[in-house]
Order: structure tokens, then sequence, then C-alpha cells
């Protein structure tokens, strides 16, 4: 299916090609291929080719598993590189769907998603928000989809409905739950005078 899917990018970009050639304005509408284990974008206006490489406006691709959804990632801008294998996204919005229900959301300035393994890479404003209302925010974070894994070696900051949190790398394990954070950490909980340590879980 992953094959199909970038196979169908490029008969596409082959398409807007012949179009611009002819002068024409292409404009595509993709379907939502819900039973699909690889989505196209959902909607896209305007494509065009810059270099050689396909950008795709109003990007959303899904990654589906045994027919749920694992995640949706949204960009204002996708740039396709196909000597890459890389998508480049602009403003990110990534929602994760946990088994228990819940939900994570991460966004960001860029990003970039590997079309070979769909691991991903924001940096720029990075926050990752929890439906609980947990806040974390940093300057960079990876996805590794095979662990389920959230994970950054930069400092972070986490808001919290009782404390605020920052340190120094965090990791965040999907499948779990659990959401760690490494060293040099600085814990306020409601005014109280903080206190340090050298690593800290939250569940």
């Amino acid at each position: 299916m992953q094959q199909k899917f970038w196979q169908r990018i490029r008969l596409f970009r082959w398409l807007l090609a012949l179009a611009m050639v002819g002068t024409v304005t292409a404009i595509f509408i993709g379907p939502k291929l819900r039973s699909a284990e690889r989505l196209l974008p959902a909607v896209v206006a305007e494509p065009t080719i810059e270099d050689g490489n396909l950008t795709l406006n109003n990007f959303e691709y899904r990654d589906v598993k045994e027919g749920n959804a694992r995640w949706t990632v949204r960009a204002t801008t996708a740039r396709y590189f196909e000597d890459r294998q890389e998508t480049v996204l602009s403003k990110v919005n990534a929602l994760f769907f946990l088994k228990d229900g819940g939900q994570v959301t991460l966004l960001g300035d860029e990003g970039i998603l590997n079309n070979d393994n769909n691991n991903i890479r924001i940096r720029g404003n990075v926050r990752v928000l929890h439906e609980d209302g947990y806040k974390l925010l940093t300057d960079s974070l990876a996805y590794e989809r095979d662990k389920e894994l959230i994970h950054t070696d930069d400092p972070v900051y986490i808001e919290g409905q009782d404390f605020n949190l920052k340190g120094l790398g965090m990791r965040l394990d999907l499948k779990k739950r659990k959401l760690s954070i490494l060293q040099n950490i600085e814990t306020i909980v409601q005014g109280v005078e903080s206190f340090g340590g050298k690593r800290q879980t939250i569940s």
C-alpha cells in the first residue's frame, strides 16, 4: 500500500506537468480512502511543481494500522522530495490517537515526514498538548512510528494544572502513556518552592 501511495503521487505529478504545459491550472481534491492502509492527502488545492518537486497545499495524511487510525498529520504546505523520500511540511498539526481513546496533539512550524517509515521530525515553536490539560514546549522533537515514541534531547517546559516543570530531554511512550523528563529537572507545584532531580516520570 505504501508503494501505491507514492505511485499515485508520481502519477498526479505527471498529470500536473501536462496540465501546466497546456497553461491549465490544475486543482485536485483527493479522496479520503478510509479503508486503505495509506491515504492520499484529503484536500489539495492549487498544487505546483518547483525545481522538479511537487508542492501540495492543505496537506492531510493518515497512518492506519489494522483498520484503525494511529495518527493524522496536517500542514499548510507539503513539498515532496522523491530523491530523499521525504515530505517537508510547514505549520504542522499532528494528532495521535491512543488505544484508550485519548489524544495527543503535536504542533510545530516545520516538519519532515519520512516516506519510507512514517517517522516524523518537527522543529520550531514545538508544542505537545494532552487532552488532560498538560502542555509541553520545546524546540524540536521526533516521532518513531515502530516504537510509538516521541522524544527530544532539547530543553523542555511542561505546564500542568497544578505544576510547572522544566528539564532537559523527554521521552513520551504513547503505548504506555508515560512521559519521562531525563535530567536537570526543576518542578514548581502551586507556588511551592521548586525542587530538582535527575529523572521524573508522569503517567
